[in-house]
């Protein structure tokens, strides 16, 4: 426990970042739910790279810090994406299945992360809260 707990201290500091789609209008709960898809996205992917499972349980043990932002556009999001997986940041785009609001396949949310705070910063600077 006291190892985990100077382990916490001495840790990067990191978070997950969630880009919804401004323009799509979605419902409160559709946003949410889109949401919680591209942080479980994520985490499992992040799981997957032995290289990110230690910043996985760095963001973990930091209680797990979201940010949720907006982008105004299907390109904006899509480049973002690149861009992410251009620097080696973990980045998953969520697309509905297209059972209630939007048809199947529309893209709702990029989850970026978890990583290094500064890494993510860089991508995402430009961006509003949602």
């Amino acid at each position: 426990m006291l190892k985990q707990f100077f382990s916490a201290i001495t840790a990067p500091r990191t978070k997950l970042v969630l880009v919804v789609r401004g323009d799509l209008k979605m419902s409160k709960g559709k946003t949410a739910a889109q949401c919680a898809h591209a942080a479980i996205l994520c985490y499992q992917q992040s799981q997957q790279d032995q290289d990110k499972q230690k910043l996985v349980e760095c963001w973990s043990f930091s209680g797990q810090p979201k940010i949720v932002l907006r982008a105004n556009t299907l390109e904006e999001l899509t480049n973002l994406q690149h861009r992410a997986k251009k620097a080696g940041v973990v980045a998953e785009l969520v697309r509905d299945a297209g059972r209630t609001q939007l048809e199947a396949g529309t893209a709702t949310v990029l989850g970026i992360g978890p990583d290094i705070e500064k890494n993510v910063d860089e991508l995402v600077s430009n961006l509003k809260l949602l």
